[in-house]
């Protein structure tokens, strides 16, 4: 009986620190919808669509590498058709990874620029300076 509860205490010791790990983090869900990753508010952004309104993207200046896109640009399309889109735009929502881009960053030998999906609650034009 010794030698099964010295085995049972020696196995305890190897498999329970597995249980507390801490430094394990769950990878966030991406899509809209998913974990927020970061919230835009009041965002400059410089904003492009097609003409069918199915695609809205933008870019912003303090990250310009990086691509977002509308998680829901039926809803928008109508308002910045009718916004000078040459000029900065100031954009609110909240931000999720792009699933293909978590897919692609995953490989560490290549550098993938950052791809999100926002689902946006606000778009003005940015009236800062003008008469």
């Amino acid at each position: 009986m010794g030698i099964k509860l010295h085995r049972l205490l020696a196995m305890s010791l190897i498999i329970l620190p597995l249980f507390f790990n801490s430094e394990c983090k769950k990878q966030p869900r991406c899509g809209c919808g998913g974990d927020v990753i970061f919230t835009l508010t009041d965002a400059q952004v410089l904003v492009q669509y097609n003409e069918s309104g199915t695609n809205i993207m933008f870019s912003n200046p303090i990250n310009p590498m990086a691509t977002y896109y509308f998680c829901n640009p039926s809803k928008w399309i109508d308002t910045i058709k009718k916004m000078n889109t040459k000029e900065y735009l100031l954009l609110s929502g909240e931000v999720y990874y792009e699933c293909k881009y978590m897919y692609m960053s995953g490989n560490y030998y290549t550098y993938t620029p950052p791809v999100y999906q926002v689902i946006v609650t606000s778009v003005r034009e940015d009236n800062y300076g003008k008469k």
